[in-house]
């Protein structure tokens, strides 16, 4: 945060404030959004990352444990990657090939 605050000449207190009010959550609920958003983009577009694992997809998305990834996963989707995945496989969500 301090170095976003920093590129855009603001301190973290007001950035906080901002994201918060803008986005309706804290700096880190909106940064984890932002990745599992991409993790999820990911899965759609390119079927060989729904072969990797839990591990392999946290470490793409940037964070920095398993099980932080997981659990943010869960918030986002209200599931985990696993099954995210296979109702993915199954064609339960579009995929940008379908649309």
């Amino acid at each position: 945060m301090s170095t976003l605050a920093a590129a855009c000449n603001s301190n973290t207190t007001y950035l906080s404030q901002i994201i918060s009010h803008h986005k309706g959550k804290g700096f880190n609920d909106y940064i984890n959004d932002l990745k599992i958003d991409y993790i999820i983009t990911l899965l759609k577009e390119d079927r060989k990352i729904r072969n990797y694992t839990n591990t392999a997809l946290a470490e793409e998305a940037g964070f920095s444990t398993t099980q932080r990834f997981v659990h943010a996963f869960k918030a986002n989707t209200k599931m985990p990657p696993s099954y995210f995945i296979e109702e993915l496989k199954n064609g339960m969500y579009k995929t940008s090939e379908e649309i």
